[in-house]
């Protein structure tokens, strides 16, 4: 009973697979400069955007998978996704919102292999305002390597789903038993290797360093204990 339940639930997961991953029609591909989906064309344009915001529309004909991001109808985002290739996609008359209310926040969003990692909970979102008020000395600090010992982070606006670059929110790292935060606008200059030389300032208040231990934003680094 047990094998026929088993051998059933997976021939209803490849059903639905089957089903999401249907052939669609759009003009261009992952490597256009813009294409056109149901009839609304869409200029290249990179984002950033969380694996829980992207939604399987389909495939086209290069095998290439498309996912529109956040619940708009139509989309106002369009992600394709191909082998060798991805491109991101902005319907005419829509952006990445760079201001606003803040309701997510992605960590990393251009350099972890998944994308799934961020920030939306209203005391989650607390902790990174009360580290981008952090006050101090800025000082210089050598990471070791960037991606293994701090996180940058990315804001999202008003329930958009998606950031870019412009709205960079700092960056994150845990370095000789100090937590720093480098904000917008200071100096990251790359060295060998990944180590980076940082500007930055230590956070020394022992509460939110707890509060900043129980976020995702320490995911990655692997010097915590």
């Amino acid at each position: 009973m047990k094998k026929t339940a088993v051998i059933l639930f997976i021939i209803m997961g490849c059903i639905c697979l089957s089903s999401c991953s249907e052939q669609i029609e759009l003009l261009g591909n992952e490597n256009s400069e813009s294409i056109s989906y149901n009839g609304i064309s869409y200029d290249r344009e990179y984002f950033y955007c969380a694996d829980d915001d992207r939604k399987l529309i389909g495939h086209i004909e290069n095998g290439a998978n498309v996912y529109s991001i956040g619940t708009a109808d139509p989309p106002q985002f369009i992600l394709v996704v191909g082998s060798d290739n991805s491109g991101c996609f902005i319907a005419d008359g829509s952006f990445v919102p760079t201001t606003g209310t803040i309701t997510k926040v992605l960590i990393d969003p251009g350099i972890r292999s998944s994308n799934s990692r961020y920030l939306s909970k209203d005391n989650e979102l607390s902790v990174l305002a009360e580290i981008t008020e952090v006050t101090g000395e800025p000082q210089e600090f050598l990471i070791d390597n960037y991606y293994t010992d701090g996180n940058a982070f990315y804001y999202v606006y008003n329930n958009s789903d998606v950031s870019c670059e412009e709205n960079y929110g700092g960056y994150i790292a845990y370095t000789n038993g100090k937590w720093i935060y480098s904000a917008p606008g200071e100096t990251i200059e790359w060295k060998e290797n990944n180590t980076v030389l940082v500007t930055g300032i230590v956070i020394e208040n022992d509460e939110l360093i707890k509060k900043i231990r129980k976020t995702d934003i320490v995911k990655y680094i692997s010097q915590i204990k």
